[in-house]
């Protein structure tokens, strides 16, 4: 009863926990989302809108040069403006070649405007929805720009190339304002206007709009970019026109729209991209639902997490012992088993060659003067030589063969099945691979040679490991004192010569050496 209460009053906690979890998830996941909004979708959607208006621009600026070619309006203004005929007629003629709406130029001295339609008017400047126009291009003196306007009484937007005229001296004279087919332009900005929760404005630097996606907001009495969003952007929009850079703004706060703004040069406008507050609050919600989803789920699967971390971490021990026991009895440098493990290998092939009297061998080599490779070419090069040499001995040898490092340049190998001429066979395949095998810099002049010894392993029981590692070692110090660089294998004839030579104490010594 206890361990069952327990246990209830652990799943509620760790429920609760998780709902708590989950709430601060979903505020956190719709900060970030608006903030992926405001940093990244809004700034690369509102680039590609600037870049496709620079692109209609440069068409439209083609064709607002050409009023300027051959410099006949400014000759004509210096002229004192005396024959209008002429001027149409040139307007006219560069209107046509250019399929032009419409053509004309002010000029500065007489701010007079003279049109291909026939006007030839004053202008006024407190006519500012007639003549507005030309003052705010006059005050700011821009280069090439285009302007666009906005008439409710058709629901069109008009759109003039106005290109500055230059007097010799560098004199402003005046502007040329050629009328261009908006509906590209239109078409282009209504396609982003699309997308879902996007509006697109493009607004004068008094805040005038001149384009919105919800064209509703031009009609009489049209709002100013200020009053949008109940709050006057226009001076943070100056402020960034006058820095260069773009700006991101949140004018109704952390629940409202998220904008970006950019002042286009060419356009002569605020060019400004929403992404709308329901469009925000709909993907935070989401975010929510798909947070609380798993809440459903958490009693039913409690237990079956439980039982399955401890089945995973019964499983991740087992693993780690069996790493951490094939780590004891691997040599750290070579990969290769270490004396330990090869001892227990050694045993076992003992065992099964006294219970079948199947002939095996032991196979001990020491690479020759090995101390002056480390002297010679440094103890990291040393280690390079040993791990190369071990990848030598592994492709002579075959899959049943073991292989391993007992210390220092001193390898050991045992070969099942084999006899004393078999393995004295393979120990010679060993040493000249081992001779042939060439290195990298520094040590391409290294000739690396090794001296091995063989012996068996008797079927007899009195014959153990130890005594067969004695024998293969006395082979290999016969080896040694015969010159290096050669193989000796331990027969029965040699064994008892080499008995009734050595006695007891030499024996021991080597016992001792070998452990």
């Amino acid at each position: 009863m206890v361990r069952t209460r327990t246990f209830v009053t652990l799943s509620v906690a760790v429920l609760v926990a998780f709902l708590i979890l989950t709430a601060f998830y979903a505020v956190q996941e719709s900060r970030r989302t608006r903030e992926f909004i405001r940093d990244h979708e809004l700034p690369s959607l509102g680039l590609a809108v600037l870049a496709n208006l620079d692109r209609t621009a440069a068409q439209y600026h083609q064709a607002g040069d050409e009023l300027l070619r051959y410099h006949f309006i400014r000759d004509w203004i210096l002229a004192g403006e005396q024959d209008e005929d002429a001027l149409r007629e040139f307007l006219e003629t560069v209107r046509r070649e250019h399929r032009m709406l419409d053509a004309g130029i002010v000029s500065d001295r007489t701010e007079t405007y003279y049109g291909t339609d026939g006007r030839t008017l004053v202008l006024n400047p407190d006519d500012f929805e007639r003549d507005g126009w030309y003052y705010l291009y006059r005050d700011s003196v821009p280069e090439t720009n285009i302007d666009a306007w906005y008439f409710p009484e058709t629901g069109e937007i008009g759109m003039w190339v106005n290109v500055p005229i230059y007097g010799p001296d560098g004199e402003f004279l005046g502007v040329t304002a050629g009328g261009v087919d908006a509906s590209h332009f239109g078409e282009m900005l209504e396609h982003y206007g699309s997308f879902t929760g996007i509006n697109i404005y493009m607004a004068r630097r008094d805040g005038r709009l001149v384009f919105v996606s919800d064209q509703r907001l031009l009609q009489p009495p049209a709002v100013t970019l200020g009053e949008i969003w109940g709050r006057d952007v226009i001076p943070e929009l100056v402020a960034a026109r006058d820095s260069g850079r773009s700006l991101t703004l949140q004018p109704d706060g952390a629940r409202g729209p998220v904008l970006w703004g950019h002042y286009s040069r060419n356009w002569d406008t605020f060019v400004i991209v929403e992404k709308g507050a329901a469009v925000l609050t709909e993907r935070a919600r989401t975010s929510v639902l798909k947070s609380m989803l798993p809440a459903l789920f958490l009693t039913a699967s409690l237990y079956a997490i439980t039982l399955g971390t401890i089945l995973y971490a019964r499983r991740r021990i087992t693993v780690q012992a069996r790493l951490l026991e094939a780590l004891a009895g691997t040599d750290q440098l070579t990969g290769l088993h270490n004396r330990t493990r090869f001892n227990e290998i050694v045993q076992q092939e003992t065992q099964r060659v006294q219970r079948t009297g199947e002939e095996s061998c032991l196979v001990i080599l020491d690479l020759d003067l090995f101390k002056e490779v480390n002297d010679t070419y440094g103890h990291p090069n040393g280690d390079r030589v040993l791990k190369t040499v071990a990848t030598v001995i592994k492709t002579e040898l075959r899959s049943t063969d073991t292989l391993a490092r007992f210390g220092g340049e001193e390898f050991t190998i045992l070969l099942p099945g084999t006899s004393v001429e078999g393995a004295y066979h393979v120990a010679e395949k060993v040493r000249r691979a081992i001779e042939a095998r060439r290195f990298p810099e520094p040590m391409t002049d290294l000739v690396l040679t090794a001296s091995i010894g063989v012996a068996p392993l008797h079927a007899r029981t009195n014959r153990d490991f130890d005594t067969t590692y004695r024998e293969a070692d006395r082979a290999l110090y016969r080896a040694k004192d015969r010159g290096r660089n050669r193989t000796e294998a331990l027969t029965e004839e040699l064994l008892n010569a080499i008995s009734a030579e050595t006695d007891q104490a030499n024996r021991s010594t080597f016992i001792e050496e070998a452990t």
